[in-house]
């Protein structure tokens, strides 16, 4: 595991205060990203963002009147889509109390199948009953957490035996060498990331998680990662101050990031044993 940094659930609640709205202009509608078949395929990135989500969804399997755990749920777009199709509940947790306050508005008609509710918590301090979901998900939230350990142990805690986890998420390969490794450093701090370079399979042991499956999905979101640049950067054109010079920052990072070759993406299947 990269060196965790100190930052706190509160510095990335603050931190998706800020990006969120940037996020959602340049991923479609949605704040993760996108899945294209191959090259040929012309899908819009709502579309690209939307079939990541079912991607996501299909892994997990919903059955009628089950409870998902959304872990690090947004603005609540990937639930609105996961109830738009299946008759299940979902209880979505983020450490942003701006996320949660969309989330909250996002309108649910009664004709929906399923229903959703947010909130604010910590996933490494989850306020939740024991064996209390059939399923959780994590995009791209797992990254943020300094207490990886803590957090999946929670996850675990409130999955009743045989409930999948599925985690969509950045992963690095092999070890890093100066000065990568040092610019990599200033990237995690920046973004408030650190990645698992063993797509978290000790800690999902050790947490009474098994692994049943991994997709590495890398080639199939690369296209994403040009759209978050360009929003960083409409963002810093239309800010000014210390906000348009944070802006300016997170393009110039997520650049070098985002092109940087040992980055992979990828699609992992838990289930509670």
């Amino acid at each position: 595991m990269l060196t965790q940094h100190s930052h706190t659930s509160g510095d990335v609640g603050a931190f998706y205060n800020r990006h969120t709205d940037v996020y959602d202009d340049a991923l479609g509608g949605n704040i993760h990203v996108g899945y294209w078949d191959d090259e040929a395929d012309g899908s819009s990135m709502q579309v690209a963002t939307d079939r990541l989500t079912d991607l996501v969804t299909e892994r997990l399997a919903p059955a009628e009147g089950q409870h998902l755990l959304d872990v690090g749920c947004g603005h609540g777009s990937t639930a609105a889509r996961i109830i738009a199709h299946h008759a299940v509940r979902i209880t979505g947790v983020s450490v942003s109390d701006y996320q949660v306050e969309l989330a909250n508005r996002r309108p649910q008609p009664a004709e929906l199948p399923g229903r959703a509710t947010f909130q604010w918590a910590d996933a490494t301090q989850l306020p939740l009953p024991d064996q209390s979901f059939d399923g959780a998900y994590a995009i791209e939230s797992l990254m943020h957490m300094k207490d990886k350990a803590a957090a999946l142990g929670h996850i675990a805690r409130v999955l009743r035996p045989g409930g999948r986890l599925v985690i969509a998420e950045h992963s690095l390969e092999g070890e890093l060498a100066p000065p990568d490794a040092d610019r990599m450093a200033e990237a995690c701090r920046f973004f408030m990331v650190s990645l698992s370079p063993d797509r978290y399979g000790t800690l999902l042991r050790e947490a009474g998680l098994e692994v049943v499956d991994y997709t590495d999905t890398t080639e199939n979101v690369r296209r994403s990662y040009d759209s978050m640049t360009d929003g960083w950067r409409k963002a810093a054109h239309d800010l000014d101050g210390q906000e348009a010079r944070e802006m300016e920052t997170a393009a110039e990072l997520g650049a070098w990031f985002f092109a940087f070759p040992q980055l992979r993406y990828g699609l992992l299947t838990a289930m509670r044993t």
